[in-house]
């Protein structure tokens, strides 16, 4: 079977150019659909800039739409074949000529003063944002400054009076509303339900609703009030990571265990390899 070589590719995320790559080494980028090669060499193999070379993410797509970006300076004037149609599309001259041929263009005087005559009493007359009002305060019934009255002279206000609650121990009915407090408040105003279920949330801070109450937290934790103590002596029966398999109690075991034979005691830089062939080799050259 045939080995296959990849070049070094991006299927997602940002579009453009690999950071780096080694002189005359070839990146691909999905995300843009451009081929890019290293030029140059810095003396150690690195390339000194990464230049786009095929794809319609470097160069011009001559039969799908295509977002170009940058300033682009034209030698000639560009031509098309077609007017403007969409908002943001470019006009031709011929279409703009069409348009504009024929229009009238006309001035308008200015507004001269305006005189306000025959008002009604009462009548409001607006103009330009003020305003004129033919009308006296004695006319508009403008009440005195200051009067008294008993309560008795008010109709109802007795028993209005009578229906509010004093400031002092009031005895609340019905379903009395008051502002919630901001979360983490720690005075002597009103905690609201809103203001409870918030905290309560927060205490809870998103856990899975079988590890919401503390009856669920002891018993996954096995109701073992020593809980520390045994994980910890359970924890201590296993390898180290640090250690690498050095604190095997049988390195051979393990490896007959795991199927190495032989292969596992040679050395990195001298292995052998005797019968049978190797085929079907992919040579990656990863991502960036």
């Amino acid at each position: 079977m045939a080995n296959t070589i990849q070049f070094k590719r991006r299927v997602s995320g940002n579009a453009g150019a690999p950071a780096a790559l080694k002189s005359g080494e070839v990146a691909h980028n999905e995300v843009d659909d451009t081929l890019y090669i290293g030029k140059g060499d810095d003396g150690s193999g690195n390339a000194t800039s990464i230049v786009p070379v095929a794809g319609k993410g470097g160069f011009a797509d001559l039969s799908t739409a295509q977002t170009v970006a940058g300033k682009k300076t034209f030698s000639s004037v560009p031509a098309s074949s077609q007017d403007a149609s969409a908002g943001s599309d470019l006009v031709r001259k011929a279409q703009l000529d069409s348009a504009i041929a024929g229009v009238a263009i006309s001035t308008l005087g200015d507004i001269g003063d305006v005189t306000i005559t025959d008002m009604v009493s009462g009548e409001v007359v607006a103009w330009n944002g003020a305003a004129w009002i033919n009308r006296t305060l004695a006319e508009a019934g403008i009440a005195a400054a200051s009067h008294a009255h008993a309560i008795s002279d008010v109709t109802n206000l007795q028993t209005s009076l009578d229906a509010r609650a004093p400031l002092a121990s009031p005895a609340l009915t019905g379903t009395p509303t008051a502002p919630t407090a901001p979360g983490g408040a720690n005075t002597t105003q009103i905690a609201t339900t809103a203001f409870v279920a918030s905290a309560v949330a927060a205490l809870v801070d998103a856990a899975p609703g079988t590890l919401d109450t503390l009856n669920e937290l002891a018993a996954a934790l096995g109701d073992d009030p020593n809980f520390a103590t045994t994980i910890t002596a359970s924890i201590a029966g296993k390898l180290a990571i640090a250690s690498n398999l050095s604190d095997l109690d049988d390195a051979a075991a393990a490896r007959t265990n795991l199927g190495l034979g032989s292969m596992a005691l040679q050395a990195a830089g001298n292995v052998a390899i005797t019968g049978g062939a190797i085929d079907n080799i992919a040579f990656d050259c990863g991502t960036f």
